[in-house]
């Protein structure tokens, strides 16, 4: 493996499949717009940021520059041809392919791709019920096989993998937002989806009962699930996260209304109002990318709860009592009660996440 001193993969090529006749979708996938970039400039930021070399497997003369070129499929009609077309041009020992239709593409699994070449011709990422063939890197001697087959007509990508030395890494050994990372625009419905806001759950309860404790386990076993978190606090006080005499703080005492700052790593917004938006606006505006935000500290808002229960606190439901709350969908409570929405064991959360994603995540 050959790592440069500024990060790039040199033994590697990223490629950008995009010879697809979108036959499903009906427009052209490259150039749907989401959150103000295109698809395939998200997969060209990701490539970028790995690789010296980044070329495009299809007949697309539109997305092409100077500095990416373009190189058309010679067996057209089928993703083996954007792989064949891939490794054919490939001046390294190894390609990275990526379809121009991802969303949410990430570099951290390129990089977990990349880091199990070792010993195989060809390292792939797996769904829990399927394989990516297309999320993956192939050595330039599978380019025979892939030649010999695309003469006899067998297109499969499947059957091709079936006669490699492949690596399947699986969900379990796939960096934390693998879900997002391998979900790909195939038709409108797909679409539809990405333009709708996520869901917000709000975990309530009394003070003292564990909202934040329960909060952390939910978030990391959601993580480790695939399923990309957002998390959102709700406070009372006037809070303040900048520190007095930073640029940050300067800048916003100054009079600036919004201050960012950001980094390689992340980034953090302060945004000065007058009226405090609503749930909506703040979903819109901030956790359009995640599956799900989990929230604490809105127990009068509309949105779905789950309430937690301590028998041993000795107090009564905030959801179920006087105020018969029509948003809470379950109890995560330490001892067994009757109620009309499922109760959940409150030690066991694995249990809570199966039921937030049978319920929220579908």
């Amino acid at each position: 493996m050959q790592i440069s001193h500024n990060g790039f993969y040199n033994d590697v090529t990223g490629v950008i499949l995009a010879g697809g006749l979108n036959r499903r979708m009906e427009q052209d996938k490259a150039t749907l717009s989401i959150s103000g970039s295109t698809l395939f400039e998200r997969v060209e930021a990701v490539m970028r940021s790995l690789f010296n070399q980044v070329y495009i497997a299809g007949n697309r003369p539109d997305l092409a520059r100077t500095d990416l070129p373009f190189y058309t499929d010679q067996f057209p009609g089928s993703s083996m041809t954007g792989l064949h077309t891939a490794l054919l041009h490939a001046q390294t020992p190894w390609v990275c392919v990526l379809p121009c239709d991802l969303p949410f593409p990430s570099a951290a699994l390129v990089k977990s791709l990349l880091e199990a070449r070792q010993g195989f011709n060809a390292v792939v990422a797996k769904h829990p019920d399927r394989l990516e063939p297309l999320v993956a890197c192939y050595h330039k001697d599978c380019l025979p096989l892939i030649e010999q087959r695309l003469g006899k007509g067998q297109y499969r990508l499947t059957e091709l993998l079936g006669e490699l030395n492949v690596y399947c890494l699986n969900p379990e050994q796939l960096p934390n937002g693998w879900r997002r990372a391998l979900f790909n625009v195939n038709h409108p419905g797909d679409l539809e989806k990405l333009m709708c806001l996520p869901t917000a759950l709000t975990v309530v309860a009394r003070s003292g009962t564990g909202k934040t404790t329960l909060l952390e386990k939910l978030i990391r076993e959601l993580t480790l699930r695939g399923w990309t978190i957002g998390a959102l606090k709700h406070d009372a006080h006037k809070f303040q996260i900048d520190r007095e005499g930073k640029d940050s703080w300067r800048m916003t005492r100054a009079g600036a209304v919004v201050t960012t700052i950001s980094s390689s790593e992340q980034s953090a917004t302060i945004r000065k109002h007058d009226l405090e938006p609503n749930i909506k606006e703040i979903l819109e505006r901030d956790f359009r990318e995640v599956d799900l935000v989990l929230t604490e500290g809105f127990k009068a808002s509309a949105l779905p709860k789950i309430e937690i229960h301590r028998h041993t606190l000795g107090q009564p439901l905030l959801c179920r009592g006087e105020y018969h709350d029509p948003h809470l969908v379950a109890i995560a409570s330490d001892t067994k009660i009757n109620l009309d929405v499922p109760v959940l064991d409150l030690n066991a959360t694995d249990t809570i996440v199966t039921f937030i994603e049978g319920t929220f995540l579908k």
